[in-house]
């Protein structure tokens, strides 16, 4: 029988495939798309089949040791075209894609022997409809979402609906109850056995609807037909591990090698996806709903005590509402009781050990505590520093914020809520709330809703600051009745001044228009080369050895930047930097950054590429 070579890749940053020899005991049931075990660099991996050839330039090879797909490949041929794409994309290998696309248990060598149908690929298929769903009113886009996965489940296709977070499953769940029988989660942790069973019954079973956050977007469903996507402007899509792909971008993919519709639902959609379907004439439906009205309180007119956040005409406005029996929710996206402890004798600042960043004290629990690791210590007596006894805690979180609104309104019952807090305080008439109240949209509706520092939201170290900004605004009046008012010193920002009439062309036209002119997706790509290590000075060091390679053979019509400073600089023990390439084509882009990474003599640190960061 004649040899064959099997062309394998395997689940680590390395190119490939890789020729394996395949024994003529293993010939009749090797196939393309199954998981094989192997041995890669001198020990044994999980490898997958991505094609076969005859011939290798290499006169040695290592066998294949054990074929783990004993009946039909785990990887059919969509699944194959969509790991290959994905890895094109986004710069990581195939075998890592292909482990990004797989849950655990296949990873592992877990044997699988259900006999799994496979689609013959025909010709291409014509790309699925796109829709976007710009639905301000919250709850009116389930009428359209419920006819379109009816008409799937007529033909006997699948649907895979994603949710930013779980407990929107739920409701999900709730709201699709007629559909009960063919409903499959996958935002559940399971055994490896039967997470595995559940990933074969979604691979057989036709007329399927699959629920579940981000990972969701890979399920295997036979016969394709929606992808729904909630809350699609959400950054939980993104995932912040390598390979950082995002579900849109995935949607997408699938949408062109498998004919799938996609529909993306939001009530502020991201600037992307509004450009994309003005652009390529997407689909647009709005359903009509209306926002609570906006009132902003010039915060350079008034000057609040030192230990008030709350402006006078805001004061005013809770005092009003709670004579009428109403709700108020103050939102301020800081979580504690005060954001810096410090030593007014030595000047030392308490800081977390792992991330080098302020700790913030939590009265609820005493301690300080770190906002990225969770790293908790107890608040010291006196200076660890100096063992002087002047510390000093300042800075305005929601929970001193409460006892500010306790003092001033003490007929109301007062609470707080962020994302350590386990019960819902509904009987609460004043609300002070964290970004963690989004969640509670469609339960909660307050009558009046005041952002407490909207200046804070508008400033942060991130190009996409105003389209979060101004989703905050939008969630937020969606969880009023009546007004939402927003405390500012910069009332002509654009995302305010949208915000007045809730005008959103006006608003994404001045968004997409700054984006053009700093060349930011959707008119260019940006391409992070990620570096972090344990010693800031290798970190350094090698940044800047790898921004020369770069720059050095980077084309005319690629900009690369300087290695800078993450905004987190040290983040769980890891000094962090980055280098930024700008440029029209993702493909130059990628195959620069790989080849300098490549070239590097000296590396002691991890490298990592993030595709539109």
């Amino acid at each position: 029988m004649k040899e064959t070579i099997a062309q394998i890749v395997v689940g680590l940053p390395v190119e490939g495939p890789f020729d394996y020899f395949v024994d003529a005991s293993l010939q009749r049931q090797i196939a393309t798309g199954q998981r094989v075990r192997v041995l890669f660099n001198k020990r044994k991996k999980i490898g997958y089949i991505v094609g076969f050839r005859s011939k290798s330039a290499f006169k040695k090879l290592n066998p294949v040791l054990e074929i783990l797909d004993t009946a039909a490949p785990s990887l059919d041929e969509k699944a194959l075209r969509l790991t290959k794409a994905f890895s094109d994309h986004y710069g990581c290998s195939w075998g890592e894609s292909i482990e990004a696309y797989f849950p655990p248990s296949l990873r592992g060598a877990q044997k699988t022997d259900l006999p799994l149908p496979q689609t013959p690929q025909k010709d291409p298929l014509q790309p699925g409809k796109a829709t976007l769903v710009h639905d301000i009113g919250w709850m009116k886009h389930w009428e359209i979402v419920y006819q379109r996965i009816e008409e799937q489940l007529k033909s006997n296709k699948g649907v895979i609906l994603l949710f930013p977070e779980k407990n929107y499953v739920d409701e999900a769940c709730e709201k699709l109850a007629s559909f009960q029988e063919r409903i499959i989660r996958l935002d559940k942790k399971l055994p490896l056995q039967a997470e595995k069973e559940e990933w074969e019954k979604i691979k057989t079973t036709p007329g399927l609807i699959v629920l579940g956050t981000r990972r969701a977007v890979f399920a295997p469903l036979l016969n394709l037909g929606l992808i729904v996507i909630y809350e699609e402007d959400h950054s939980a899509y993104k995932q912040d591990q390598t390979p950082h792909y995002h579900v849109n971008e995935v949607a997408l993919m699938r949408r062109r090698i498998e004919g799938a519709d996609v529909m993306f639902v939001s009530a502020c959609p991201s600037a992307v996806i509004w450009e994309n379907t003005r652009k390529q004439k997407w689909e647009k439906l709005s359903p009509e709903g209306v926002l609570a009205s906006v009132q902003l309180v010039d915060m350079g007119n008034y000057n609040p005590q030192r230990s008030s956040f709350l402006s006078v005409p805001l004061q005013n406005n809770i005092r009003q509402t709670l004579e009428k029996k109403g709700k108020v929710m103050l939102f301020m996206n800081r979580r504690g009781f005060t954001t810096m402890t410090r030593c007014n004798q030595c000047g030392f600042t308490m800081k977390c050990p792992r991330c080098d960043c302020m700790l913030t004290f939590l009265y609820s629990k005493k301690k300080l505590v770190c906002r990225h690791c969770n790293h908790e210590s107890d608040l010291p007596k006196i200076c660890p520093q100096c063992q002087g006894s002047y510390l000093r805690s300042t800075g305005m979180g929601i929970e001193k914020l409460e006892s500010d609104v306790a003092r001033l309104y003490p007929e109301a019952k007062v609470a707080h809520y962020d994302k350590e807090t386990k019960a819902f305080p509904e009987q609460a008439n004043v609300i002070l709330a964290t970004q963690a109240i989004i969640r509670w949209r469609g339960h909660l509706k307050s009558d009046l809703t005041a952002v407490m520092n909207f200046d804070a939201e508008i400033n942060r170290f991130d190009f996409r600051c105003a389209q979060k900004a101004f989703s905050l605004l939008v969630r937020l009046a969606q969880m009023t009745k009546d007004k939402l008012l927003i405390q500012t010193r910069d009332t002509e920002n654009y995302c305010l001044k949208a915000a007045r009439h809730w005008d959103f062309d006006g608003f994404y036209r001045q968004e997409l228009k700054f984006s053009k002119e700093l060349q930011y997706p959707p008119f260019a790509h940006l391409l992070a080369v990620n570096l972090r290590g344990k010693k800031e000075e290798a970190v350094l060091e090698q940044g800047q050895a790898l921004d020369g390679l770069l720059k050095a053979k980077a084309a005319k019509n690629v900009e690369v930047s300087e290695p800078s400073a993450d905004v987190i600089p040290k983040l769980r023990d890891q000094y962090r930097y980055t280098i930024m390439l700008k440029g029209k084509n993702l493909k130059p882009m990628l195959d620069l950054a790989k080849k300098g990474i490549k070239e590097m003599k000296k590396r002691s640190v991890v490298i990592a590429l993030n595709v539109d960061p």
